[in-house]
């Protein structure tokens, strides 16, 4: 469902380590990380962005796809 989802994709963001927070993940991370389609993991990450769970990063290269994104961490 999708409060299930938004809570697992929640719980990946705010599981990243206290060093890394400022790096925030990417949506593909939490793609790998959740088991989600990027798809799904989108629209979950938007609706917290726009209840102010999260909020995004500097970009940086994402891990696995090497591209410049905007990653996300909790707010």
């Amino acid at each position: 469902t999708l409060r299930s989802q938004k809570g697992i994709i929640f719980s990946a963001i705010n599981a990243i380590p206290e060093q890394d927070k400022t790096l925030g993940i990417t949506l593909k991370e939490l793609a790998r990380r959740t088991g989600f389609e990027i798809n799904a993991v989108a629209g979950r990450v938007n609706e917290l962005k726009k209840e102010e769970f999260v909020k995004e990063c500097g970009k940086r290269k994402c891990r696995i796809t090497g591209r410049l994104v905007t990653p996300v961490t909790i707010s």
